[in-house]
């Protein structure tokens, strides 16, 4: 849920409409009084005694615009427009096939007519206001067309401001016809969400996108026109007409549907007291709208028809916010707390505006006219600019609203904050989070409240009351989304992703509230609210309170529990690693001609990586390297039991497939298939210099020759334990002097600085380094080279290094076999 500032793009429209309000404000002085109604470019009906009928115009003469390159041709500006109070307006009138010239001198406003559009200018701003505070208090699925609704409705209502230059009156005017447009498509938006702010779905959603689809139409439609109106198109006339009757149909019908909508919202709300506080809002847009879609319906039908006083229907399009504001003020449709403590400071504003235009209107009427109507413009001025202010001044004025008015939390949410735990020694983690569900669901009257805890395994729900817990994945980007963040977020915030989203909007959940800075430690979840569907600002920054003390409790209770294992475990865990190093080879097998080392680091007391050899004969032998599915004791049992088992099968002579196919049934057959195994096996013959290997999902080793080129051995099968008829096929590799093998686990590339991962590249560079040098020296430098770079060990690594030192003895001298001893020296092992 977003609040305040002006970060977001359509706040910017706050300020172009309160702008445009202001302009006309400040010209409405200087408009002229025709005593015309026109439609497009016919004389729609007369005044009696104005100076349209002393000009000799009736109903239904053309008024057309001058052919460009004419004398009185303006771009996109048609003759009227260029009315001045008191100036002769010369302009041409066709009556059936006559045409002639007449002379049109327009008066100032009469007083009721400035007084209508001064009133209609103040309706207005009353718009400008009401969409403003709702933008600075709640900015989500349901407020985004609210907002622009009501600056919709104030630049329609508003009259149109005079504009010295005809381009930007051409854009003024494209503008209005645009915004009109566009207004059903907006009320049917809104409807279609109201009261609850969720996503509307299937037909609904289908008939939104349809409604801007219509919109769209029409306004590219009223675009072209505008551009063959100014350039006085002869064949214009049945297209104006036609657009014009699509578009009163369009307005018509958008309005009865959006009131339609809204009657539906009121026919299947689920409670009494909900159709209670919606009747006061459907009565208002009834009441405001209707007669306007009634009024737009019979000009449609009657393009001639003048019905006495029906600028009063515009009028009346001020019961919809006026009644929005009763529902919020008596019934609590929305929480507006906020709105109506900095009011205190919109109010000074208009009070000052009040007093000017009252001077002006007595000085109009009694000392001087025209002094006193530029004073009353500027006054309606000062209004339009108090109410674009008021929304965005929130934080000032309601700093101001809360030392004038001091409004406490209520007391029920009051203590929800309290320490949920009470300081009960015994109570555990999902008890604290159910009386924290518990409170909230009384304080804030919540259809329901669950919580989900951070485990192994991601968010995984620790209390459900009154609502589903969804369904969330393990692998869950929920936690990701909500890192660092604090207070509230609606379900439709742009941080939680469109999956999660989905989930929490099925289980019925509303808002989530993270607790802890960071990565959470648990999340509420917040269902349907029984008193509207907001949540007020005091009532979000109590939640960001409530979530705070939350976290510390939680975080207490994990400490208590660690210093109550922490030392029985520690001293578990130093056992199980030495019994672990035990069961590592003391010595790697060396040769005359083949040089080995291999060592092994692990992340914690316990790792979940290691290797063996087996020396099948004097010239012979075979080795493994493993890599257990992640960390600690879990891991280090599983390579206990595959170890004994590789001992038996490469002491029967085996081929590296065959075992790995022993194991992997082994495994398969223990039904965990979690406990899952990366091993490589290899068969060494050093007096053919030959390796035959099978690799059970390792990282592919990396084999250097003499010349420098590398390759990377990518033959083999799927991980241990995951399918019983896994295949491991044998790779056979010759070795000549100077060349290298390197076998490793993934901790040796995946270790991490940062974001940034140690990469084969780097393994790469370090052999082509040390390639001239002895295994063991080989090995340090790769070792050495991760300790440097990583921050801190994240998971085991074990590196195994061969190097044919010279071409093995059946290539180098033959028949002297007999001549070739073995020998042993300590593994390079690292703890």
């Amino acid at each position: 849920m977003d609040r305040g500032g002006t970060a977001h793009p359509l706040s910017w429209l706050l300020a172009l409409v309160a702008g445009a309000l202001m302009v006309s404000a400040l010209s409405l002085p200087r408009q002229p009084y025709l005593g015309l109604m026109m439609r497009e470019d016919r004389v729609a009906a007369v005044v009696p005694g104005g100076p349209g009928d002393r000009a000799g115009l009736s109903p239904g003469d053309r008024i057309p615009s001058p052919s460009p390159g004419t004398p009185g041709w303006r771009w996109g500006q048609s003759p009227l427009e260029a009315a001045s109070p008191g100036t002769p307006l010369s302009v041409a009138v066709e009556r059936g096939d006559q045409a002639r010239d007449v002379w049109l001198v327009p008066d100032p406003l009469p007083e009721s007519e400035r007084r209508m559009m001064a009133a209609l200018l103040l309706v207005a701003s009353g718009f400008v206001l009401l969409g403003g505070w709702v933008w600075s208090e709640r900015r989500d699925r349901l407020t985004r067309p609210f907002y622009l609704l009501s600056l919709a409705f104030a630049c329609i209502l508003a009259p149109l401001p005079r504009v010295p230059w005809p381009p930007l009156g051409a854009l003024v005017e494209l503008l209005y016809a645009g915004l009109t447009l566009l207004l059903p498509a907006l009320l049917i938006h809104f409807f279609a969400l109201f009261p609850e702010p969720a996503a509307p779905r299937g037909r609904l959603a289908a008939g939104v996108v349809a409604g801007y689809g219509v919109a769209g139409l029409l306004c590219a439609g009223s675009l072209v026109a505008l551009a063959l109106r100014a350039l006085a198109y002869p064949a214009l006339a049945p297209v104006l007409e036609l657009l014009q009757g699509a578009s009163a149909l369009w307005f018509g019908v958008g309005l009865i549907a959006a009131l339609g909508l809204f009657a539906r919202s009121y026919a299947r709300a689920s409670t009494r007291d909900a159709r209670r506080r919606l009747r006061v809002a459907l009565a208002g847009a009834v009441l405001g709208l209707a007669p306007l879609a009634a009024l737009i319906v019979a000009h449609m039908l009657a393009p001639r028809l003048v019905v006495p006083g029906e600028r009063w229907a515009v009028v009346l399009t001020l019961l919809v916010p006026a009644s929005f504001a009763w529902a919020v003020a008596v019934h609590g449709i929305f929480d507006f707390a906020v709105a109506l403590r900095a009011s205190v400071a919109a109010l000074v504003l208009t009070l000052v505006a009040g007093v000017a235009w009252v001077t002006g209107e007595w000085l109009a009427a009694t000392w001087w006219p025209e002094q006193g109507a530029g004073l009353s413009g500027v006054a309606l001025a000062l209004v339009a600019l108090a109410a674009a202010l008021a929304g965005p001044s929130r934080p000032w004025a309601r700093s101001l609203g809360s030392r004038l008015l001091a409004v406490e939390d209520p007391p029920a949410l009051s203590a929800a904050l309290a320490p949920v735990n009470g300081g009960r020694r015994e109570a555990g983690a999902a008890t604290v989070l159910a009386r924290a569900c518990d409170a909230l669901a009384t304080a804030l009257k919540l259809d329901g409240c669950a919580a989900l805890r951070m485990t192994d395994l991601g968010l995984r729900p620790a209390f459900a009351g009154g609502i589903a817990v969804p369904a969330l994945e393990p692998g869950s980007a929920l936690s990701d989304a909500l890192a660092g963040r604090s207070g509230p977020l609606a379900t439709d915030h742009h941080a939680i992703p469109a999956g999660e989203r989905a989930a929490l909007e099925a289980a019925g959940v509303h808002w989530v509230l993270p607790v802890g800075d960071g990565a959470p430690a648990a999340v509420l979840l917040l269902g349907r609210r029984l008193a509207g569907p907001w949540l007020g600002a005091r009532e979000a920054e109590a939640l960001e309170r409530m979530a705070g003390h939350l976290a510390v409790e939680l975080e207490n209770l994990e400490l208590r529990d660690a210093a109550r294992s922490l030392g029985a475990r520690d001293r578990e865990l130093e056992r199980a690693g030495a019994i672990q190093s035990h069961l590592l080879p003391r010595r790697a097998p060396v040769f005359p001609t083949l040089d080995c080392a291999a060592a092994t680091l692990s992340s914690g007391a316990v790792g979940g990586d290691y290797y063996d050899f087996v020396q099948r004969s004097p010239r012979e032998f075979t080795l493994v390297v493993g890599d257990a599915a992640g960390h600690g004791v879990p891991a280090a049992l599983v390579l206990a039991g595959v170890q004994a088992r590789f001992r038996a099968e490469a002491g029967g002579g085996r081929d590296p497939g065959e075992i790995l196919r022993a194991l992997n049934q082994e495994l398969v057959g223990l039904g965990q298939p979690a406990k899952f195994v990366g091993l490589l096996c290899a068969q060494v013959d050093v007096r053919r210099g030959r390796v035959r290997l099978a690799n059970g999902g390792l990282t592919p080793p990396l084999l250097r020759r003499r010349t420098g080129q590398v390759e990377e051995l990518t033959a083999g099968g799927i991980l241990l334990g995951v399918s019983d008829g896994a295949h491991y096929p044998d790779v056979s590799i010759d070795l000549g002097a100077g060349d290298v093998v390197v076998l490793y686990t993934d901790g040796l590339t995946e270790a991490r600085a940062g974001s940034e991962m140690f990469g084969p590249e780097r393994v790469r560079e370090i052999l082509d380094r040390h390639a001239h040098e002895r295994a063991s020296r080989i090995l340090a430098a790769l070792v050495g080279g991760v300790r440097a770079f990583a921050d801190r060990p994240e998971d085991d690594l074990t590196v195994l290094v061969l190097k044919q030192l010279a071409d093995p003895p059946e290539t180098a001298r033959r028949g002297g076999e007999n001549g070739l001893k073995s020998s042993f020296r300590p593994a390079e092992t690292h703890r």
